[in-house]
């Protein structure tokens, strides 16, 4: 699987059916010849400041430092900067220093992401960067860490946090993220060890108040060695490149993370930098040798010892009420958002594409789990044998990832071509999109002629 994001609250995502980040050669070093084919073009505007400003932080001697110190291994996978105005891709040669443009493969949407690319791991990154310097070293350094995590022996693994979608999942998340920022920012030893015992006091409560209880706390370890993992190496490695404290800003990722519209995968990006500094000041040798199937609360935990037993009666001192009564008005909310959502993609008129072997580019930020049905990504694009789907206004994924739906109604096209109220779809040769008296189905066949 490959996966993405922007610096801090995450940004685009990718996901592949079946594919691997494989295990880093030893001979790759910063930004190594690629074994695919380079396209004879000139780079739009912006592509070469892109490039050099991507080269300028690969380079900085603090943070290759910083980076190895972490891990143990360097990362220095090669990058490539994907400009979706022209729908073309660029690298820096690494014998010229020149920026010379190369071939994505069809089944590789762009984004934020580490992808295989001639058995390569290599970082891809999406036009246009972060602004500010923090920032953009962030996203890189996060996606490097994703290029490294099989040789480092934490491969990609996906987790179902759906349940961090309803009202008492969100609302015990929330006051682990405030008291996670309030340990983080506390100089007093003592009052630190309290608030992190609360953070990971608030998140076993789930395990009673959440379905299905221990085994949800299960997959949130699972995306936090995912994502958090790699945001926590972002976060510090970006931090001593510019000399400072990788804290403030995870506090202030910690913040904004307490009103998203959604936590469902994207938690991980704000709780797994911060359980990852903790670590770092009760036990330094966390990283060493850590488990594939480690969890960070539970490694904080054990160094801080005994826990709260009346997580209520200390929530108070983070708000619990009130962050009870928005949760109850959310909820609400969320039931009308959810019928409107099976009318739109399982109703008789929603257009209904089967997968095989898809790639799925998304927006983690956006994520609503509709029941055990399946879940609305906001927007996705979709990639199968069939085509390509660009849905801006979304479309439902269904669990096993077998089938996507977007809405109907309105829908326009004829031969490769085809709209929809907030989509677009392109067919492969040899796929055809008709309406039947079940609806619209996606068959093999000469496409629908296009004049009559």
């Amino acid at each position: 699987m490959t996966r993405t994001s922007n610096a801090g609250w995450p940004g685009k995502k990718t996901r592949q059916w079946c594919s691997g980040t494989g295990r880093i050669a030893a001979a790759i070093a910063g930004w190594g010849a690629l074994a695919f084919p380079a396209i004879a073009q000139v780079p739009p505007a912006g592509i070469e400041q892109a490039v050099h400003r991507i080269a300028a932080i690969a380079d900085t001697p603090a943070s290759t430092r910083a980076a190895e110190r972490l891990w143990g291994v360097p990362l220095h996978a090669p990058v490539i900067v994907h400009d979706r105005a022209s729908a073309t891709s660029w690298r820096r040669d690494p014998t010229t220093g020149r920026v010379a443009a190369v071939a994505l493969r069809r089944d590789q949407p762009p984004a934020n992401t580490c992808i295989a690319l001639a058995g390569t791991p290599t970082v891809l990154l999406l036009l246009p960067l972060p602004a500010d310097r923090d920032g953009l070293a962030t996203l890189y350094w996060h996606e490097q860490w994703h290029c490294a995590q099989a040789a480092l022996g934490l491969p990609s693994s996906e987790g179902d946090t759906a349940h961090l979608d309803s009202e008492a999942g969100r609302t015990w998340l929330r006051l682990e993220l405030r008291a996670l920022a309030q340990a983080l920012s506390a100089d007093d030893e003592a009052d630190a060890r309290r608030h992190a015992a609360a953070a990971v006091a608030f998140r076993a409560q789930r395990s009673g108040a959440a379905v299905p209880g221990i085994q949800a706390l299960a997959e949130e370890a699972r995306v936090e060695r995912n994502e958090g993992l790699a945001e926590y190496t972002g976060r510090v490695v970006a931090a001593a490149g510019s000399e400072g404290d990788a804290a403030p800003a995870v506090v202030a990722a910690l913040d904004k993370a307490d009103t998203a519209g959604s936590f469902v995968r994207s938690a991980a990006y704000a709780t797994g930098p911060a359980y990852g500094l903790l670590l770092d000041r009760w036990s330094p040798q966390w990283r060493s040798g850590l488990p594939a199937d480690a969890d960070l609360p539970t490694l904080l935990a054990r160094r801080i010892g005994a826990l709260p037993t009346d997580t209520g009666q200390v929530g108070s001192a983070y708000g619990l009420a009130a962050v009870r009564s928005e949760e109850r008005v959310r909820a609400t909310q969320r039931e009308q958002r959810s019928a409107d959502y099976r009318v739109r993609f399982l109703g008789e008129e929603a257009v209904r594409l089967p997968l095989r072997q898809p790639s799925v580019s998304f927006d983690p930020r956006t994520l609503f789990p509709l029941d055990d049905i399946g879940t609305v990504y906001l927007p996705i694009t979709v990639r199968d044998a069939w085509g390509e789907l660009t849905a801006p206004a979304g479309g439902l994924l269904l669990k096993e990832w077998s089938l996507v739906s977007v809405q109907g109604g309105a829908v326009d096209g004829c031969g490769a071509a085809w709209t929809g109220p907030g989509w677009t779809l392109t067919l492969n040769e040899g796929w055809r999109l008709g309406r039947h008296a079940a609806g619209w189905r996606l068959t093999p066949g000469s496409p629908l002629p296009c004049g009559n």
